[in-house]
């Protein structure tokens, strides 16, 4: 079973957006900015790189993308 905090890694990685995904997913965007924390927190890398307003995966993201995917 995944945990919740995955699907809301993939929402991110989908829309690029956190305040989309949090639309997405129907929980307020600290959530998700909580979740994508715990995560980098837990694999101790960012997931995601920030260029301006814009956000894009990490290499560890891209990696972990396609764990989660090959996953599901």
């Amino acid at each position: 079973m995944q945990d919740f905090r995955m699907n809301t890694f993939l929402s991110v990685c989908r829309t690029l957006n956190y305040t989309r995904s949090a639309a997405e997913l129907n929980i307020t965007q600290p959530a998700v900015s909580q979740h994508i924390r715990y995560l980098e927190n837990m694999y101790q890398v960012k997931l995601f790189l920030a260029e301006g307003k814009k956000i894009h995966l990490s290499p560890a993201g891209e990696r972990l993308l396609h764990a989660a995917t090959t996953l599901k």
